[in-house]
């Protein structure tokens, strides 16, 4: 299981895009195996998305088959 390591709210959507796009699945297919709307997953993989539910990202973590790792940083 791939870990992925995110440090800024912005980030954890492009991550998770990277590693949809690694296994060769498109977003609508993520969207309708994990339950969210495509419109939603797009912007969320945007990193457009700052207070998504967190509901909603652990269903695309659990499709994705991957961990996150949330390393907070100091935003200025």
């Amino acid at each position: 299981m791939e870990t992925i390591v995110v440090r800024t709210p912005h980030a954890g959507g492009p991550a998770l895009k990277e590693a949809r796009v690694a296994i060769g699945m498109t977003q609508t297919e993520l969207a309708e195996r994990a339950q969210v709307g495509r419109t939603w997953l797009s912007q969320f993989e945007e990193g457009l998305k700052l207070s998504a539910p967190l509901d909603m990202v652990f269903r695309v973590i659990a499709e994705l088959a991957v961990t996150i790792e949330i390393q907070a940083v100091r935003l200025r």
